[in-house]
């Protein structure tokens, strides 16, 4: 599978070429809301996956398809957590000599900030987005199901330790979980904690694509602006809609990107069409195709189909 898909239409960072740099999936996390599934090897050991070359060679044959315009930002992110990549650091580096026009974002689920060499290999990213979704040892269990090694305040520890470090943009994203980690106590001592390691912005989000764990469920509108309230003391913003102007491709290159797309995270038809830049019918005769040739499955969710890879 190729390690760069999309881009990815993102509530956050418009259209987003992903750079995935771990075996599917290879997390310290299995979280009950991850739209990429259950966690299947988790991990705290960090290892070379890949050579930062054939990266590189990737990027290069991609933009040798595509318009640079077609993309807002380079995300190194997917279906695992990227700072188990032991050559992070050697490819941050070479990415951005190479593509300086393009911020570089590396999401994260913060856990092995703890760690120097792990802090080191992220500092010449253009902004780094550790994920803090609970601060309470029972609520972090629950909803994050660590790897038994991690202690929660190890990893808040961690990420203090990054803000001191790090001289670029630092946004720590909070998932809300109905019923797990939305109570008042929680979000004011979340609220406590993430104030104390002095972010740049506070990114909130909830549940809208399949879940991991069955009967996840996100918050409404109403109460994410409730429990935004918790935060009006700092920089937090709940993450938007994404929007997009049209393009147009060719019809095998859309159906390999939307497989390339969903493999990472199902998607609905109208983000893949802001994706691709394709009308939303262009997208759903590919996706009948792939349908048909047992490429691609429908999921309903929260009242929306999302297209995501066959079994």
């Amino acid at each position: 599978m190729s390690s760069i898909f999309g881009p990815v239409p993102s509530r956050r960072l418009g259209r987003s070429l992903g750079i995935d740099v771990i075996p599917p999936k290879t997390c310290s996390f299995d979280c009950i809301y991850c739209e990429s599934g259950p966690t299947t090897c988790l991990s705290v050991t960090v290892e070379n996956f890949v050579d930062p070359s054939e990266i590189l060679a990737e990027l290069s044959a991609f933009f040798r398809l595509h318009p640079k315009k077609a993309t807002d930002v380079l995300t190194l992110s997917g279906a695992g957590e990227p700072t188990l990549y032991a050559g992070l650091g050697e490819l941050i580096a070479a990415v951005k000599k190479t593509y300086p026009r393009f911020p570089l974002i590396v999401l994260t689920n913060g856990s092995l900030l703890w760690a120097p060499e792990v802090r080191r290999r992220l500092l010449k990213a253009d902004r780094v987005v550790p994920s803090l979704d609970a601060v309470t040892p029972a609520v972090f269990r629950n909803i994050n199901r660590p790897h038994p090694s991690l202690e929660l305040e190890q990893i808040i520890e961690g990420m203090r330790a990054f803000r001191k470090e790090y001289k670029g943009q630092l946004h720590i994203e909070t998932a809300l979980v109905s019923g797990v980690n939305d109570s008042a106590s929680e979000l004011s001592a979340l609220a406590q904690v993430i104030e104390s390691i002095r972010p740049d912005k506070i990114e909130l989000n909830t549940v809208v694509r399949p879940p991991a764990r069955t009967g996840t469920q996100g918050l409404t509108d109403e109460r994410m602006a409730w429990a935004a309230s918790f935060f009006s003391s700092l920089n937090a913003e709940i993450v938007g809609v994404f929007e997009a102007d049209k393009q147009d491709c060719g019809e095998e290159q859309i159906g390999l990107r939307i497989i390339e797309t969903v493999q990472r995270r199902p998607c609905t038809v109208a983000e893949l069409a802001a994706s691709l830049g394709v009308p939303e019918k262009r997208v759903e005769q590919v996706s009948r195709r792939l349908q048909k040739q047992g490429k691609l499955n429908k999921l309903c969710f929260d009242g929306k189909l999302f297209l995501c890879p066959a079994e």
